[in-house]
């Protein structure tokens, strides 16, 4: 049996793409303007799917691997429920579990909620209507609700997602403070934004946690985000091109002023658009890389977004590229068939054994190091993985000033600290 995920209907001004309208005012309109409709992808479907997975486990109280191999449908693509988004999944409802668990050991009841309307309409802004959070977790001490924690599910294994200041998931915890059957209690000031991405690297982790409070997101709301969503009401709200809000724009790839951006950071002569001229690198100015750096991303947005705006265009019929591009098919690899694989039914196992096929891995760390806590306690239990794993260090890379992470001494440095 195939399952069949209907996609929800997003607000004019949704959470999910808050970063942005808030960063771009003018993108809103331009995306009316244009009548960009949401193109279906399949790495989204695939996100569709595994948020589903997600949603099954927790109001069924199931383990991600009780899914394993159930095919799942999801905006005109099919998946079939894999080890990868098992273990990804699971991770996910691992941290869950755990904070149920740890909570229940100083006195507290956790009531986890799981596909919540965080709805905003009562700021009374059309469009701002808030938007639906995977699972809200609430913290009970007897009556008193004494925590709440916001937790977004991100299956994206591309773009790692920051948890401090998310305006989506802040969006969240702003329509939680509003439901009407919470308002009824004293709405703790404690508010945790958790972000769970298990298939991309950050540095924070893969689960990652920022603690902010009520107070802060009331504050944001009046200074930052009414203001912002008022801004895309205006007749001729600006374009603002910028790294995080172009790099999901679906008029990216149109937008005026991200072109204009996009030549000086680029340093090209248009002069003659058929020869333009790259500096050497060289002989930029440390002012010229730093413009570079700071827009780099951004760049490179922009020249996937025409990209995809051109093969559109051909796939469509022009003939405005004829002498220059067409259409092609990606190379692919072999892949087994959909039941090629079945643990228990795969014609391979007609010729091969089982052992031929499969091999066995350990569990995550987060499970394993989630068991070895309810077997011999938290405090040991640390001291133990203390022991067991080590940290690799990671290769030097650039990173913005703002980056939390310590900066590191150069080679240089280093190397001449001794000739005193």
């Amino acid at each position: 049996m195939t399952t069949i995920v209907e996609e929800k209907q997003h607000a004019r001004l949704s959470p999910s793409a808050s970063k942005r309208w808030m960063t771009c005012p003018g993108s809103v309109g331009m995306i009316e303007k244009l009548n960009i409709k949401d193109k279906p992808s399949k790495f989204a479907a695939e996100g569709t799917v595994a948020h589903e997975v997600h949603e099954l486990c927790l109001l069924n109280d199931k383990q991600a691997k009780d899914y394993l191999g159930q095919s799942i449908s999801s905006d005109g693509f099919k998946f079939k429920v894999n080890k990868d988004m098992v273990e990804a999944v699971q991770l996910s409802l691992d941290y869950i579990q755990d904070r149920i668990e740890m909570a229940e050991l100083i006195g507290l009841r956790v009531e986890v909620r799981v596909e919540v309307r965080c709805s905003l309409k009562s700021l009374g802004i059309p469009g701002l209507d808030g938007g639906t959070s995977d699972v809200i977790l609430l913290f009970w001490k007897e009556d008193t609700l004494v925590e709440v924690e916001v937790f977004d599910y991100k299956h994206g294994a591309g773009v790692a997602v920051e948890a401090t200041d998310n305006t989506q998931a802040m969006s969240y915890g702003l329509g939680t403070l509003l439901i009407p059957e919470l308002t009824q209690h004293d709405i703790p000031e404690g508010v945790s934004i958790t972000i769970s991405q298990p298939r991309a690297h950050h540095p924070d982790g893969r689960i990652r946690t920022w603690k902010t409070t009520k107070t802060h997101l009331i504050n944001w709301c009046e200074e930052d985000l009414v203001p912002k969503a008022l801004a895309t009401k205006e007749e001729n709200a600006e374009l603002v091109p910028s790294e995080d809000g172009c790099r999901f724009c679906p008029v990216s790839g149109q937008c005026p002023k991200l072109f204009q951006r996009t030549q000086e950071v680029a340093m090209l002569d248009f002069e003659d658009i058929s020869d333009p001229i790259l500096p050497v690198v060289d002989t930029m100015t440390p002012d010229q890389k730093r413009f570079v750096m700071e827009h780099g991303a951004m760049l490179k947005a922009f020249i996937i977004a025409v990209e995809n705006q051109v093969k559109h265009e051909v796939d469509h019929g022009s003939q405005d590229y004829e002498s220059k591009y067409k259409l092609v098919r990606k190379k692919t690899n072999r892949k087994f068939n959909e039941d090629a694989l079945d643990e228990f039914e795969s014609p391979l196992l007609d010729h091969l054994t089982h052992d031929d096929i499969y091999e066995e891995k350990s569990r995550s760390m987060t499970e394993i190091e989630r068991r070895l806590k309810k077997a011999i306690g938290v405090k040991a239990a640390i001291e133990v993985m203390e022991e067991v794993t080590s940290k690799p260090t990671g290769d030097l890379v650039i990173a913005p000033i703002s980056d939390k992470r310590k900066a590191e001494r150069p080679s240089l440095i280093g190397d001449f600290t001794d000739l005193d």
